[in-house]
């Protein structure tokens, strides 16, 4: 699961964006500075990666929060295998700046960070910056902790040196200077004590000769560091970075189109009917729906479903998400870890109901897996030999049906969470190449909210019951047992009869006009995936001779201990040597 708990989080006059002072942020314009570094291969740019598909949602998503005014965004053109994103928002106010903050904003993109950078400074850029084509030239000056703010706020004219310096190079009707415009502002801190850091953003015509325009630029940043060589000097570290030409997004463009995606269908297959409903990337969190982080729809099915008589048959789905506030510098959201082996093994195949020669194959090589199954206790190693040894039952098993059964796969699951074992009615869902975070929102669904009544209850609709990795032995006649990991699978069990129904169309319509609370799980797995399927089982009774088997081996009295030293014959001879 998603830790929403992090110690430092992103603060605007030293105020954390989920603070009880947050209604005193400022009301003046602020510009949010995010720097994302992607895995190496990951490429947002290049349309047909589905990382860059997450990209395009969110930035649609940003653009509908309140107080979102323009959005620029460009990676940084620099040789690197990892991407380098920089991207600035401009928020009409602080209110603005925590909405965002407090949103889903870009945690889609989890999975595909590597790292990330999370600030802002108090800046308006000026509206005409949005009619002309730029690329962003970025320069971070750091000064140490132990440098005074009052040595540094005062220091001669810094900020007006800054400004009067490019003064004479801003000139976008003059071919000859390129700078078309240019700012700087001290960075917000996140923590009392902390580095302080001054940004300079400076806006240049894109590249035309870009051997002279480079060497311009060096002279215009070269004659700056004369200018400010005094506070330089001061200066820890001075880094400065530009990128490619700046994409751009206004609070015009509410509709953003998502140029170059495929319909969901033409892609996406699915017989789940959660994840057949169509979604809008778009900002609707209200007051009523989420109260002090709780979804109140959920809590008040919850009440139906306790009521006498109940108003319903379960508690409805819980909305939430992963709040871009603890995605920053300080904190990265990590997935869980796995075994490098597979925890369960898992047979299917496809049948005739109540096929005799079946049935009686099928309990033959149920009682060889039994017996196996008494090794798995053992050693690593033990273990290791058993799961080699279960390919020949399935085989001949496989053998004796011919072409009765189709379909017969035997594949293990590496999962996370240990299996809480089968009930009486359970489902499956597998999502084709899906990963983590997306499935843990999922996840988080399925749980009350009322916590001090644990995160399941009797009027929970669905109790996962274990989830993992699915390693796909590729054939049965295959020894060398390569796998290949592509899907994630995940176990529910219902306690009540038509719960899960009533669950499913809830969350649907729900997510249709809530894309913060639901609609996004959906729409993030969904993206991921090839595939998604749900199959529900009924699950049988316990053979009676496994019964007879497990009663008899709980029955048996436990081993004599091992002898002590004391008690081996040549031990006691001497000890009568001695007396």
């Amino acid at each position: 699961m998603i830790n929403r708990y992090v110690a430092i989080k992103p603060c605007l006059n030293h105020i954390a964006y989920d603070s009880k002072d947050a209604d005193q942020l400022p009301a003046t314009p602020v510009l949010g500075i995010l720097q994302f570094t992607f895995h190496s291969g990951v490429n947002v740019s290049e349309p047909s990666q589905l990382a860059s598909v997450l990209w395009r949602k969110s930035l649609t998503f940003v653009s509908t929060i309140p107080g979102f005014q323009r959005l620029y965004w460009a990676p940084v053109d620099h040789a690197s295998p990892c991407q380098q994103i920089i991207v600035l928002m401009q928020w009409d106010s602080g209110r603005g700046w925590k909405l965002f903050q407090s949103s889903l904003g870009f945690s889609m993109m989890l999975g595909y960070i590597e790292s990330i950078s999370n600030r802002c400074i108090q800046l308006a850029l000026p509206a005409y910056l949005f009619d002309f084509d730029s690329v962003l030239g970025l320069v971070s000056i750091q000064f140490s902790a132990m440098l005074s703010t009052t040595q540094v706020g005062k220091k001669p004219g810094f900020k007006t040196k800054w400004e009067t310096t490019f003064a004479p190079y801003v000139n976008s009707a003059t071919a000859e200077f390129e700078l078309i415009y240019c700012c700087g502002e001290w960075l917000e801190a996140d923590k009392f004590v902390d580095d302080r850091f001054f940004v300079a953003l400076l806006f240049w015509k894109p590249d035309i000769q870009v051997r002279d325009q480079r060497r311009l630029r060096e002279a215009i940043v070269h004659n700056l560091e004369n200018h400010i060589a005094e506070l330089v000097e001061d200066a820890t570290n001075v880094v400065s970075v530009y990128t490619h030409k700046l994409n751009q997004v206004s609070s015009e463009t509410f509709s953003l189109q998502l140029p170059g995606l495929l319909p969901v269908a033409v892609h996406f297959e699915t017989n789940h009917p959660v994840f057949q409903t169509p979604v809008k990337p778009e900002y609707n969190v209200d007051e009523f729906t989420l109260s002090r982080g709780k979804d109140r729809l959920h809590l008040e099915s919850m009440i139906q479903a306790r009521q006498t008589p109940p108003e319903r048959i379960a508690g409805g789905p819980a909305g939430s998400w992963c709040p871009m506030g603890i995605i920053s510098q300080h904190h990265l959201p990590q997935r869980q870890g796995y075994s490098s082996t597979a925890d369960m093994e898992m047979i299917s195949f496809r049948a005739q109901i109540e096929n005799p020669q079946i049935e009686s194959l099928f309990e033959g090589l149920r009682r060889k897996l039994w017996e196996l199954g008494d090794c798995l206790e053992g050693s690593q190693q033990q273990r290791q030999e058993i799961r080699a040894q279960l390919q020949q039952p399935i085989q001949e098993f496989s053998n004796g049906c011919g072409d009765a059964i189709q379909d017969i796969s035997r594949r293990g699951i590496i999962g996370p969470s240990r299996f809480f074992g089968f009930r009486p009615n359970m489902e499956i869902t597998i999502f084709d190449h899906s990963f983590e975070y997306a499935f843990s929102n999922y996840l988080t669904a399925t749980h009350q909210q009322q916590f001090d009544q644990g995160l399941f209850s009797p009027w929970s609709a669905l109790i996962p019951q274990g989830q993992g990795w699915i390693t796909d032995y590729h054939s049965l006649s295959d020894q060398s047992e390569q796998i290949k990991t592509d899907q994630f699978i995940a176990f529910f069990s219902c306690q009540k009869e038509g719960a899960r129904e009533e669950w499913y169309h809830d969350f649907a319509q729900r997510a249709q006009t809530e894309y913060d609370l639901l609609g996004h799980i959906f729409d993030w797995l969904r993206t991921l995936s090839k595939r998604i399927t749900i199959q529900q089982l009924v699950v049988q009774k316990e053979d009676p001779w496994m019964t007879a088997d497990r009663l008899e081996k709980a029955n048996r009295p436990p081993p004599p201990l091992p002898p002590s030293i004391f008690d081996i014959p040549w031990a006691n001879q001497l000890k009568k040597g001695h007396t």
